[in-house]
């Protein structure tokens, strides 16, 4: 899968590489290993068993047709869109950024052990590389931007020698508030690799509750409206939206 093939290719057909019976089948797989949540795990296997597509679906694909050496993800939770990667990909080099906030959602949320635990059940055998903290001071701080607190960078450079500058496949689903969600994709798309995917999540207007917004000082009104203008900021990407079915999906392949 190279730069050749994104030009070359329709969204429907990403849709329909997204919807084949073996991707679905081993997302279906893949979710059935991980320990069930209470609010999440039976919705998205009901979606998935009924032919829609949703988010994970393209992450296994991605995951399986990229084959990438490092994988960045903001907004890890328990582990379900990480998981899809780890089970296409075990190779790859996995590094995660999230708070972890316990009941999150008024569900448990136990942590890094346990992100990594369900990781082992799907085969991954790798070290991951998982970063506590409010993404917005620990992605620029792990990129060693300008703007990133000197205490932030010093931190994460003690306890990561060598971190990569550039990512093969990139998952934002972290922050949902509009400026959060903005700032969390400026942080993540620079380093992107080319040839490199980067997924956004819930963009399908009305599949979060707009308490989620926050601020909106830009007039976007809601996640769509974050992705197009970052398509401005980053016209060296190729975009793909998909609206068919709940909570939406973007792609952004970086071309240059």
């Amino acid at each position: 899968m190279d730069i050749t093939f994104w030009q070359k290719t329709e969204r429907e057909e990403i849709y329909r590489q997204a919807a084949t019976d073996e991707n679905r089948e081993f997302v279906l797989e893949v979710m059935r290993t991980l320990q069930p949540d209470p609010i999440w795990t039976a919705p998205i296997i009901e979606m998935i068993e009924s032919k829609q597509i949703e988010t994970r679906c393209f992450i296994s694909w991605l995951a399986n047709e990229l084959q990438p050496k490092i994988y960045l993800e903001v907004g890890v939770r328990l582990g379900f869109s990480m998981a899809m990667v780890a089970a296409r990909s075990p190779e790859t080099e996995i590094y995660g950024f999230d708070m972890w906030i316990k009941n999150y959602a008024d569900v448990p949320n136990p942590g890094q052990n346990f992100v990594r635990s369900e990781l082992e059940k799907v085969g991954y055998n790798k070290k991951i590389h998982l970063i506590d903290g409010d993404s917005h001071q620990t992605l620029p701080a792990f990129f060693g931007n300008k703007g990133a607190k000197l205490r932030d960078r010093l931190k994460l450079g003690w306890k990561m020698k060598s971190k990569p500058k550039h990512f093969d496949l990139i998952t934002i689903d972290g922050d949902h508030s509009l400026l959060g969600a903005h700032q969390d994709l400026l942080d993540t798309m620079p380093h992107c690799s080319v040839g490199g995917v980067v997924v956004f999540d819930d963009i399908l207007p009305g599949s979060l509750g707009e308490s989620e917004n926050g601020n909106d000082p830009h007039d976007w009104k809601n996640l769509l409206g974050v992705w197009h203008a970052v398509q401005e900021k980053f016209p060296n990407f190729l975009y793909f939206e998909f609206l068919e079915n709940i909570p939406g999906v973007g792609l952004a392949v970086r071309m240059k």
